[in-house]
């Protein structure tokens, strides 16, 4: 067992089979990025098609306990669910102990923003893992973004970072561009 904890803390692999095995904690976030006539280039069409995997991260398990238990745990003030998608112009080298996004962006249409809280599947067996999905359609304004991670947050500004992850390749946005973000969270 202890050789397969460590194969789930690999960079990239870990958090995939984790995913992919309905294990609790494990995440993704798939993109997709249109022009402003809403198709789709060739290219863009095979990369859309690729997701990102990764871990929530300790503030994360802390917003969760305290969801569940009402209560405060580690600096956990006024807990909400983790609804708020937060994009970063940064490729990010993701650790348990991060807290903020590290190159947020906050340019007119791909700011911090609510999502939408999409799907939700049980358990299928005893203890094991649920999910649902949090998505927003981002629409770049004026200024040209070039955006390569996500977060999720439960506030529209600070507030506790849930998890975050590098995006399978950059979107580059210019004017009138969508970016669809949607993340998959597993419990």
């Amino acid at each position: 067992m202890n050789i397969f904890k460590k194969i789930l803390h690999l960079p990239y692999v870990g958090p995939m089979i984790g995913f992919y095995l309905g294990i609790k904690g494990y995440n993704r976030v798939r993109t997709i990025v249109s022009n402003p006539n809403g198709k789709v280039s060739l290219f863009r069409q095979f990369w859309n098609m690729v997701p990102s995997f990764n871990s929530r991260v300790n503030k994360g398990a802390d917003l969760i306990g305290s969801l569940i238990t009402g209560t405060s745990l580690n600096s956990i003030a006024s807990p909400l669910p983790p609804k708020y998608i937060a994009l970063s112009t940064s490729s990010l080298t993701p650790a348990a102990t991060d807290t903020t996004l590290s190159g947020e962006t906050s340019n007119s249409g791909v700011a911090r923003t609510l999502g939408t809280q999409g799907s939700y599947t049980g358990p299928s067996s005893l203890d094991g893992a649920a999910s649902y999905t949090v998505s927003n359609t981002f629409t770049c304004g004026a200024t040209s973004t070039t955006v390569q991670s996500s977060a999720l947050f439960d506030a529209s500004s600070t507030g506790n970072m849930f998890a975050e992850a590098n995006f399978s390749g950059s979107a580059a946005l210019t004017n009138g561009m969508q970016l669809q973000v949607v993340w998959t969270v597993n419990f």
